[in-house]
């Protein structure tokens, strides 16, 4: 078990100062990217970050996957 404020007691992460606190939006931005890089959405053609999240996700109509605006737009 992780010592008190890792994160989920594996000792992965730990809140910015070591104490749990409200962030900025822009703030939590940061620290997820730094700390869950794999969170990005990928687009499925190019493999590049979409800069979108579920709700705002553009979808290829058939496969039902995420892209990014350059591929989504009409060749």
């Amino acid at each position: 078990m992780g010592k008190p404020g890792d994160f989920w007691g594996g000792g992965v992460n730990t809140w910015p100062g070591g104490k749990r606190h409200a962030m900025t939006q822009k703030d939590h931005e940061a620290w997820n990217a730094k700390h869950y890089p794999g969170t990005l959405q990928l687009c499925s053609k190019c493999e590049k970050p979409t800069g979108r999240c579920e709700e705002d996700s553009i979808w290829d109509e058939e496969t039902g996957e995420p892209l990014c605006e350059e591929c989504a737009e009409p060749a």
